[in-house]
């Protein structure tokens, strides 16, 4: 019996073109299978990401880096003030300057800084046609009175992040680096951007949902 089953199961293969039939299924089932329409009011993206068409200069962002060892914690978040610099060039994307300073923990404006300031390298980074863009620093240290889960100085050999940039007031990364004081570990995690009006403007309250990449 089961010879003679798996005699007609071969049979039945041979006849079968997987891919004809795949590609008929395909265009029979088209409609059902296209994105549903999204309103304009809905919050959703309504098409592919792309780097601004106009260029910026700001030095009042806040970016809070929301990394492993915060454990999840908004207010355990790493706190800087960036300056971001971006200028188009012809046919999408353009170039981006990067640089950052700790601030120092429960900050209330973006005048409570500590340490000094870094400077990404390469001086102006190449941001794509879709926004993207990564940096990368090299031997930096966060203060103590700028690291609200332990309070001791983090010391990290390198650290990048990749960014995406959408207009001025849309920006966010990815942070990851290689801490190497007080141990040694990959630090990584999601740095959310607002660009606020002055340097003592007031810092705005995030929360967990805010801490994401796009």
């Amino acid at each position: 019996m089961w010879s003679g089953l798996l005699a007609l199961a071969v049979h039945l293969l041979a006849c079968v073109d997987p891919e004809k039939d795949y590609n008929d299924y395909v265009n029979r089932t088209v409609d059902a299978h296209a994105p549903p329409p999204v309103s304009a009011d809905s919050g959703a993206e309504t098409g592919p990401l792309y780097a601004p068409d106009a260029g910026f200069t700001s030095n009042t962002y806040f970016m809070s880096c929301l990394t492993g060892n915060a454990e999840g914690d908004p207010s355990k978040a790493s706190t800087s003030v960036a300056t971001v610099t971006f200028a188009p060039k012809s046919g999408g994307g353009g170039t981006i300057t990067f640089g950052d300073r700790a601030l120092k923990i429960d900050p209330t404006s973006l005048a409570d800084v500590s340490g000094v300031y870094y400077q990404a390298s390469p001086a102006s980074a190449p941001v794509a046609p879709d926004g993207s863009a990564t940096v990368t620093w090299g031997n930096t240290t966060i203060p103590g009175d700028a690291n609200p889960v332990t309070g001791m100085d983090l010391v990290f050999s390198s650290s990048s992040m990749d960014l995406q940039v959408e207009s001025e007031t849309q920006i966010c990364g990815n942070f990851s680096g290689n801490l190497i004081q007080p141990l040694q570990t990959l630090v990584t995690g999601p740095c959310v951007f607002r660009l606020l009006p002055s340097a003592t403007a007031p810092i705005p309250q995030l929360q967990l949902g805010d801490f994401h990449c796009p």
